[in-house]
């Protein structure tokens, strides 16, 4: 699996939208143990079942025929340098056309990460740094690459000159001048927004969090890279949460577990019921 940085473009800003896992040829999965994570739809966001003390990977997945960035955050934390995450200023990882890459952790190198791994809200990396309004979800920002045709293929000669018909000539020069290359764009640095200070010790929090967890090897490589579109072509993410986080929001974490309510309404005040005869298998009919 390919696993690269891609370099730093400056960009304006999204609007907050509802989180999937996927949108088009890309696809976010959470993987705990080398398998997805249960994931759940909800009020059309995507859900993932965490667990305290789990360690987790996310695989991004792009299906289409160009290869993207992918600028990835956890907790509102960019998962390359740990700042506030902001797709405008920082640097993703590039995903190959019809390939994924594995992200291990909060980057410490380009040899090593520091694991994702479920933990409290008061020891995830976000409140320890600071600030842990954000914790519980997981996004990623994905630009295809700008693609250029190829180069036209230069003529072994050049072309002969048009025939002469007594008129003035100064068409040639502007026939034989070859059209310019295509120029980069060059946007103006945006100024980043000033650093809000270090709030006070954040309240404890029910639910999960992601902490900087051990030091684990990953292999990256930086290369450069150009965003074919100022803003990402597609958003995809998760918010995560433990069971009774989950169940809280009224999602049916056991695959359809009963209410309290449905529990009442449905009681039998004698409900051992005893046939004495075989029970006819489902399906049977007299």
């Amino acid at each position: 699996m390919t696993r690269a940085l891609a370099a730093l473009v400056l960009f304006a800003a999204l609007p907050s939208q509802a989180l999937t896992n996927h949108s088009g040829p890309y696809e976010l999965q959470v993987l705990i143990g080398g398998a997805p994570a249960r994931t759940f739809r909800h009020d059309g966001d995507t859900f993932v079942l965490g667990y305290l003390g789990e360690r987790y990977t996310l695989r991004v997945v792009n299906h289409s025929g160009r290869r993207v960035e992918a600028v990835v955050s956890v907790d509102g934390r960019d998962v390359v340098d740990g700042k506030p995450a902001d797709w405008r200023e920082r640097r993703g990882y590039l995903v190959p056309a019809l390939g994924s890459v594995d992200i291990d952790g909060w980057r410490l190198s380009q040899q090593e990460a520091a694991a994702f791994r479920f933990s409290s809200v008061s020891e995830s990396y976000a409140a320890k740094t600071g600030n842990a309004r954000e914790v519980g979800v997981i996004g990623v920002a994905i630009f295809p690459e700008r693609w250029y045709p190829p180069p036209r293929p230069q003529p072994l000669y050049p072309p002969p000159p048009a025939p002469w018909n007594g008129g003035l000539r100064g068409d040639l020069k502007g026939q034989q001048r070859g059209s310019p290359a295509p120029e980069a764009e060059q946007g103006a640095p945006a100024t980043a927004p000033p650093a809000s200070p270090l709030a006070r010790k954040p309240a404890e929090r029910p639910g999960l969090g992601t902490e900087f967890g051990e030091a684990v090897s990953s292999q990256v490589t930086e290369v450069p890279f150009e965003r074919a579109h100022e803003r990402p072509e597609a958003v995809i993410g998760a918010r995560y949460d433990d069971r009774a986080g989950l169940v809280a929001l009224g999602i049916e974490v056991d695959g359809g577990a009963i209410s309290e309510a449905e529990l009442r309404r449905g009681a039998e005040p004698f409900p051992i019921v005893e046939r004495g005869y075989a029970v006819p298998p489902p399906g049977w009919r007299r």
